[in-house]
Formats: C-alpha cells, structure tokens, sequence
C-alpha cells in the first residue's frame, strides 16, 4: 500500500484515494476521489471542508443503492443489507 505523510492537500485539488495510507495529511478544501479499490486508510489526519467523488466500480455501487433505497420497500432493503450480524465481502 502507498503512504503520503505528512503533507498538505490544496483547495480544489483531486486526490486519488484507492490504496493509499494518509497519515498526519491534511486536506482543505480538496476533493478525495475513490474508485472501488484498495481502501484508503486515514490516521491522524484533519479533514477541512473536503468533499468525497466516487468513480467506477464504487459510483456504481452508490448509484445501485440510490435506485433501490426508495420508499418503504427501498428503506427495507438498505436496512436488511447493513442489518446487524450482516457481513460484507468474502
């Protein structure tokens, strides 16, 4: 896995999360942009008016539980998928 330490992300910078440790970063103003990869880990950093961006597999993901959280049948299945005891993955 990449590790940045240490550093400072701009206002309005993209930053490409997938696979990459953040410790002691800050980021203002900028934009975490993740895809669906590697989770990012974030330890010890400060977060300053920053905005999350997903892309490919995890924009996907996003929008399938947007379509089916709807109404009364959509409430039902987001709370039987993130139910407690419920695992995700293999």
């Amino acid at each position: 896995m990449e590790e940045v330490r240490d550093r400072t992300f701009g206002k309005g910078e993209l930053v490409k999360t997938d696979g990459v440790a953040f410790r002691g970063c800050r980021f203002e103003e900028s934009q975490l942009v993740y895809g669906g990869g590697p989770h990012p880990e974030f330890v010890d950093c400060t977060f300053v008016n920053t905005g999350w961006y997903f892309e490919d597999a995890a924009l996907r993901t996003i929008q399938l539980l947007q379509m089916n959280g709807n109404g009364e049948e959509g409430r039902a299945f987001i709370e039987d998928l993130f139910g407690p005891g419920r695992y995700i993955g293999a």
